[in-house]
């Protein structure tokens, strides 16, 4: 398997996935938000950190909102189980072409909506959150295979999420672009 930016999905971190980072990248953010959800029930603060679901693809919940012009052309990014549930795994497996390397500096944006509560509005430094599902920048061009899994918390609140993953390189050449509307 190359080396991949989870970019996508990040994971997505892409949590949500893929939405995502890397492409996650979908399961990226995954971590982040799973530790901000559980901060905010002590907390006053109504800032997340993080993200989830990136992708596109294969699954109902999620599209791609970029261009031909992207770094990134996806082949197929599958949830399972699609859409995600609370208390369990999330599977996201992601299979694109990368055109460029992608280099320290590059970042994902990424909103998440709760109907319309915003509760992410963050950018991720990509390099970092790559880090999270056992990869490293950079992320050489060429095929793209990520397969990951990622436990959504029991503790997010049921409702109908949306969630934003726009990313971009270091030299500021866009990786792509990825959107989900689901209900947990």
């Amino acid at each position: 398997m190359t080396r991949s930016v989870i970019i996508l999905l990040v994971a997505a971190a892409a949590f949500f996935s893929s939405l995502a980072a890397a492409l996650s990248l979908q399961q990226v953010a995954v971590s982040r938000l799973q530790k901000d959800l559980l901060l905010q029930d002590s907390s006053s603060s109504s800032s997340f950190a993080s993200s989830p679901i990136f992708v596109l693809g294969d699954t109902g919940s999620i599209e791609n909102c970029g261009t031909e012009a992207d770094l990134f052309h996806p082949e197929s990014i599958t949830l399972t189980p699609d859409p995600p549930r609370r208390g369990e795994n999330l599977n996201v497996d992601i299979k694109g072409t990368l055109d460029e390397t992608v280099d320290k500096g590059a970042y994902a944006d990424v909103r998440v909506k709760l109907g319309l509560i915003k509760l992410v509005d963050t950018r991720l430094d990509l390099c970092d959150e790559t880090k999270k599902i056992d990869r490293e920048c950079p992320i050489e061009k060429g095929p793209l295979n990520v397969n990951t899994d990622v436990k959504i918390p029991g503790e997010i609140p049921p409702g109908n999420y949306q969630v934003h993953l726009d990313l971009t390189n270091f030299d500021g050449k866009h990786i792509g672009c990825f959107q989900a509307k689901f209900r947990l």
